[in-house]
């Protein structure tokens, strides 16, 4: 079966500042996954690859066997979705 999300060996840095260090993950069909991490810690790097926002600097990244830096309209894109956590917790 081929994996809803393949990211392999993805490395990107802005200057001095490594923002992914060789960032290796498959999701499959049908799983939920979530990134979760602190600030800085690369998930809107990540994220921003996969919607083809921001090119890597080493690695490839795909959605459903296309890849994100190759595919023309990306419309793969469309099933990406991201949750701010402010929006997660109950204030007051």
């Amino acid at each position: 079966m081929q994996a809803a999300i393949s990211i392999k060996n993805v490395s990107k840095h802005y200057g001095a500042l490594q923002a992914l260090d060789d960032i290796s993950l498959s999701i499959e069909p049908g799983e939920f996954f979530g990134l979760l991490g602190p600030n800085g810690a690369g998930k809107t790097t990540l994220i921003s690859i996969l919607a083809g926002l921001v090119t890597p600097n080493k690695g490839h990244a795909a959605i459903m066997g296309a890849d994100v830096q190759k595919t023309p309209n990306r419309p793969q894109r469309r099933r990406l979705h991201r949750q701010p956590a402010q929006a997660l917790y109950r204030s007051g």
